[in-house]
């Protein structure tokens, strides 16, 4: 008996020292690749500095002054040739990334095609819509040559082999891609960071986030990096970032755009697919939202989308519903029921139902239903699996530290989680606990999850036409740009956007205001009647100058309505 159960003793022992030495090799094997990375991104800033000096000073002033519609007809008329607006960019998002860390890589084609784009118009031929326009691209979505990795250290070398539907439409239209931005590690945070390219500071303040997961767009377009960027959004990815870094971002629902190829060059740990019914999408950030309205209409004035993916309808740009002048019926709320925002996040909702009420537009009040409930859900469809292949994904890899930490309550089995949300409940912590019981434990449960969120689809739109409400005014986050690892200990705090994904509404976020003193001081009054409030008290300090937006979102096919909107409240917000 001794021996039997000393060799299993001796066979555990040799099992784990075993798989110490696998995670060491691993660690190692990662780290070496992050350290290739950090060498190839150094050659690619000094090369990228090298292009830039190729146009004088003076000129490259003189383009980057110009605004989207400015560069565009200059592009268009023969005065900036590709070449000159691709390189000044180049120059442009140098700057913006010393200040911010938001580059992960220069697209060196972006050269060779601009120059191509130029022999066009010396040959003679039409010139596309977007002729020459330098483009930035969040690191995640696809383009031919560059990798993909999510952040994750494992898929660094894989690069892909066909530009993202997105991509290919944007080159379609005569765009040139030039540079790819910071991500954080998974995609599934609002910070922006990773241990391969480090951490992405907000241009407002350091030691801020710019949000995420497409932070690094947001900081490189803040900055005055880039004009356009391309980022991707499964519950405030584009939004949050548009909120934080005070620029304009559009999330439009799942049949308007592709994720087509959305795994093509990404060779990183496995993640366990999809997210059924919590819909995800690419979209336009700028400074503006004219100029992701324009974006979306050439998108949306042929057939390019179907073309691209079949599984799309052709569903065309609505002129009517973009119509300079057009009233619509607006239901607003500054509370979710969730989570309440803070002072200053208030505020600016106030301010644009005042400012959208001058312009014509009529505002109700609106309360969305049974949003605690609906967070619980999109949770549990996010997630899956209970967050077990997000966690090994993540443990596989080289995770930075704080990450870990915030997420290892998902390695604390689901029915001790629920075990503990009594505790909590009875703590008189609602809301963690409601989080505590979101994990599925069953493909019963997951089923019963996918049936609510059609029922509460249904349920929204009914509310909506019963009150005769064209769409809907709302925060666009709990707080301002908070420290870097704040968004991992408040997830709960991305329920003003990611409500729209499970809804699969189109949704658009621009600068209304900034948070001030005055925010500040009722910032004391602010509840911290559980840890998250408390959290989001002591982020939200300290944050005089930082921007702030507001969302403004709408059933399927009804973009052109939000952006209509949006573009009223962003001409008319008084300057500072």
């Amino acid at each position: 008996m001794l021996v039997f159960v000393g060799a299993i003793i001796l066979g555990l022992w040799a099992w784990f020292a075993y798989q110490r030495q696998q995670r060491a090799e691993r660690v190692a094997h990662l780290k070496g690749k992050i350290a290739q990375r950090k060498n190839e991104q150094a050659e690619l800033l000094e090369w990228a500095r090298a292009e830039a000096e190729k146009i004088p000073s003076q000129r490259r002033k003189e383009i980057g002054a110009m605004d989207f519609n400015q560069l565009i007809a200059a592009l268009q008329s023969g005065d900036v040739t590709s070449l000159e607006a691709v390189t000044t960019y180049i120059g442009l998002s140098l700057a913006a990334h010393e200040k911010t860390n938001c580059v992960t890589m220069y697209i060196k084609e972006s050269v060779k095609h601009a120059r191509a784009l130029d022999g066009r118009r010396k040959s003679g031929e039409s010139l596309p819509p977007l002729f020459g326009l330098p483009v930035s691209i969040k690191e995640s979505i696809g383009v031919t040559g560059t990798d993909k990795t999510w952040g994750y250290a494992g898929s660094i070398h894989f690069p892909s082999t066909r530009d993202a539907p997105t991509v290919e439409m944007l080159k379609q239209l005569g765009a040139v891609p030039f540079v790819k931005t910071n991500v954080p590690l998974s995609l599934l945070s609002y910070t922006c960071g990773n241990e391969i390219y480090g951490w992405t500071e907000n241009p407002h303040k350091k030691g801020r986030t710019p949000g995420g997961s497409t932070g690094g767009e947001a900081a490189l377009i803040a900055a005055g990096g880039s004009l356009l960027g391309i980022g991707s959004d499964v519950g405030g990815s584009i939004r949050m970032p548009a909120h934080y870094a005070g620029i304009a971002g559009v999330k439009p629902s799942s049949m308007r755009l592709s994720l087509l190829r959305i795994d093509d060059g990404y060779h990183g740990p496995k993640r366990g697919g999809g997210y059924p019914l919590i819909e995800a999408n690419e979209g336009p950030m700028a400074a503006s939202m004219e100029t992701c309205a324009e974006i979306l209409k050439q998108f949306w004035a042929s057939s390019l989308v179907s073309d691209v993916d079949p599984y799309k309808p052709p569903v065309g740009w609505n002129a009517a519903q973009f119509e300079e002048g057009r009233k619509y019926r607006i239901g607003y709320y500054t509370t979710d029921g969730w989570f309440d925002p803070t002072p200053g996040c208030v505020r600016v909702v106030e301010e644009a139902r005042h400012i959208l009420q001058m312009q014509g537009h009529t505002l109700v009040p609106f309360s969305l239903p049974d949003v605690p409930e609906m967070i619980r859900v999109y949770v549990a469809t996010l997630t899956v699996d209970g967050g077990v292949s997000l966690m090994g994904s993540i443990e596989e890899d080289l995770p930075p530290a704080i990450f870990l930490s915030a997420l290892r309550p998902l390695r604390v089995p689901i029915l001790v989680q629920r075990s503990m949300a009594y505790v909590a409940s009875a703590l008189g912590y609602w809301r963690v606990a409601k989080f505590m019981r979101s994990m599925t434990k069953s493909s019963v449960e997951l089923r019963r999850d996918y049936a609510s969120i059609q029922l509460y689809r249904a349920r929204v739109v009914e509310e909506m036409r019963k009150a005769n409400i064209d769409m809907l005014l709302c925060p666009a986050q709990v707080m301002p740009a908070p420290p870097h690892e704040a968004p991992l200990h408040l997830s709960a705090g991305c329920s003003y956007t990611a409500i729209y994904n499970l809804l699969d509404f189109g949704a658009g976020v621009c600068r209304v205001g900034t948070w001030n003193a005055q925010d500040e001081a009722k910032l004391e009054c602010y509840p911290t009647s559980d840890p998250w409030y408390t959290m989001a008290k002591k982020f939200s300090k300290d944050s005089v100058g930082l921007p702030l937006g507001v969302q403004v979102a709408a059933p399927p096919f009804k973009e052109e309505a939000v952006m209509r909107v949006l573009i009223d409240l962003e001409r008319n917000v008084p300057k500072a």
